[in-house]
């Protein structure tokens, strides 16, 4: 993998780790996350129409199939962006980003399995154990034999099943999309499913009478809602670009550092507790990831 490539992707997963950090930090979370996207539409508005009068007719979708995927993408990342709402309400960031970005690749591969008919690998197997283990020690307060079993108890907790249904929505996102790709220019694409996840996070607040919630997110988090909204941007752009230099597999593995970023932020800023051991797991996870998307 070329270096540049790689420091791309670095940065790219400190700022989704960082992102999570502006979600988990904020009052009405799903409301955050709508109002910060609304502010992405507006930045990254120029740019989107700059990009349309380079290309024309080029890479903008033209089929009923490619509008359909984006439209599947939007809503599936506005139920994502519901679960990690729901999972940091009571979640530690050291916790659930990891589940979450965890789980992701696993769903992947066994959607692949019922669907593509696909091998596993013993390698691939052998990084879905190590992963499952890492989600696993990850719940432990301590190494001592009496606390060992206290993770079933954490797996059956609302925050672990949000997360871990936030990671089938990025599976789901991420098999639509490949074959978005082949029929939508990246840039063009991505502005158009952040779209739609919007309108149907707004919708979906509307409908539950929270549509108050954005003002006053708007109101106390404004800093934060302008950050996110420029560096999720950020961060996909960067990692599009690693695209171009580099294998996707690679890039995948390498991407998820981001888990071990999420545990350090979780720590450090939030006083999380168990940072050894949540430090230990992330790398497990880590590791397992990178044997799924090698093998």
């Amino acid at each position: 993998m070329p270096l540049t490539a790689l420091l791309l992707i670095v940065v790219s997963a400190l700022l989704q780790a960082s992102l999570n950090l502006l979600i988990k930090g904020s009052e009405k979370k799903v409301a955050f996350i709508a109002g910060a996207c609304l502010i992405g539409l507006i930045l990254y508005f120029p740019v989107f129409i700059w990009g349309r009068n380079l290309l024309g007719e080029e890479g903008f979708p033209s089929s009923l199939w490619s509008w359909m995927g984006i439209l599947a993408c939007g809503g599936t990342g506005m139920i994502y962006y519901i679960f990690i709402g729901n999972a940091y309400d009571k979640g530690d960031l050291s916790v659930v980003f990891p589940v979450t970005r965890s789980f992701g690749p696993i769903f992947i591969l066994i959607f692949a399995l019922i669907l593509l008919s696909e091998q596993v690998s013993y390698l691939g197997f052998l990084g879905i154990l190590i992963t499952i283990f890492g989600s696993y020690v990850i719940h432990l307060p301590s190494f001592k034999l009496s606390h060992l079993s206290l993770p079933f108890k954490a797996i059956k907790s609302k925050p672990f099943l949000f997360s871990m249904c936030a990671g089938a929505c990025t599976a789901t996102y991420s098999l639509i999309n490949k074959k978005n790709l082949e029929m939508v220019e990246p840039f063009t694409l991505y502005y158009l499913i952040f779209g739609f996840m919007t309108l149907f996070l707004v919708i979906s607040l509307l409908l539950k009478k929270k549509g108050n919630q954005i003002k006053e997110e708007f109101k106390h988090n404004l800093k934060s809602l302008l950050l996110m909204g420029f560096f999720s941007f950020i961060s996909a752009v960067l990692f599009l670009f690693a695209l171009q230099m580099s294998k996707v597999s690679y890039l995948g593995a390498a991407r998820n550092i981001s888990i071990v970023f999420g545990v350090i932020l979780g720590s450090f800023f939030l006083h999380e507790g168990y940072g050894r051991i949540r430090f230990f797991a992330s790398f497990l996870i880590f590791a397992g990831i990178f044997l799924l998307s090698i093998s």
